[in-house]
């Protein structure tokens, strides 16, 4: 099999050769834009190997005011995709897709609604995990919040459709919002969910696999059942359910298993990691299951752990 027959058969529930595999992480910020993020993504698959290559997006939505109140969310108007805002992005997925386009995978980073709405309020990153401006006028006054996030879901379809122009295998769409300290289940299922509804049934039409990343700890995972898309992976480690439980819960494959920040991957050996691959392969099976971790990994980890986990998997 190669790359392209392995994912397909992956994501259908159907035999692989072996489990594939797709991990990623942010690159040294010298490196998140123009050719060094080309370089930086093509260096990443020539020592890892991995199956499937997520493009890092390192564009934060920005919007030219701070919000200070709610009559500032009505000012709100998409940002330019093709020639605009994103257009860098667009044009590393093009160079990526020309130079590896044939050989893995590619998937395109789609940050979710709300995070990019956090991202063009232009609070300080550093906040984002506290009770913060965003969520509070979400609870209070949502639909003062609603034309901004109305933008906001115009222009990440827009992204996501011209991301697939220009190369993408596929779109990994990472939502933010679902977690339990952030919003009961009715405000953000009533208030949220349905902007990104209208962003993945926008790229299923497009026809091209979806991963669906339910970002952060603690989230509440029956909030994303009905959200269409192909795989699915969020923190196995910081939730109640894991990837068994998770599979049984979506029905669809799952991507994961290994813990990004902490465990075999980060801390362990080869043994330590050969070992937690099996462990994880035994709950999730050989069959609609890509490994993966939680999340992003860190930065600075070596690279070689990544293709240790890799190799084991590829081994079972």
């Amino acid at each position: 099999m190669n790359k392209f027959e392995r994912l397909s058969a992956a994501l259908a529930g159907e035999e692989v050769d072996h489990i594939p595999s797709g991990f990623w992480l942010h690159f040294e910020e010298d490196r998140w834009f123009g050719k060094s993020a080309i370089d930086a993504h093509v260096e990443f698959y020539d020592q890892t190997d991995v199956d499937i290559l997520k493009i890092m997006n390192e564009y934060r939505y920005r919007m030219p005011e701070p919000v200070t109140s709610f009559s500032d969310w009505a000012k709100w108007k998409p940002l330019g995709v093709r020639n605009g805002y994103y257009q860098g992005q667009l044009d590393l997925i093009k160079a990526l897709s020309d130079r590896l386009g044939t050989t893995v995978p590619l998937f395109a980073t789609i940050h979710g609604v709300y995070i990019c709405a956090f991202h063009g309020s232009r609070r300080p990153e550093c906040t984002f995990d506290d009770p913060h401006l965003l969520t509070e006028h979400i609870r209070v006054n949502p639909k003062a919040v609603a034309p901004a996030l109305d933008a906001v879901t115009d222009t990440l379809i827009e992204l996501s459709l011209a991301s697939i122009e220009a190369g993408a295998t596929g779109i990994y769409y990472s939502s933010i919002g679902g977690e339990k300290f952030r919003f009961d289940a009715e405000t953000f299922e009533t208030h949220v969910k349905p902007f990104e509804l209208r962003i993945l049934k926008a790229i299923n039409q497009a026809r091209v696999p979806v991963i669906l990343h339910i970002c952060k700890s603690d989230t509440r995972l029956s909030s994303y059942v009905d959200y269409p898309c192909d795989a699915v992976n969020w923190a196995v480690h910081e939730s109640d359910h894991g990837l068994a439980a998770g599979r049984a819960l979506f029905g669809k494959p799952v991507l994961g298993g290994l813990d990004d920040r902490s465990g075999a991957l980060v801390e362990g050996d080869v043994e330590d990691i050969a070992q937690a691959v099996n462990r994880i392969v035994t709950e999730a099976g050989r069959t609609g299951f890509i490994l993966g971790a939680d999340c992003t990994l860190p930065t600075d980890i070596s690279i070689d752990r990544v293709r240790m986990a890799i190799n084991s998997v590829r081994s079972l």
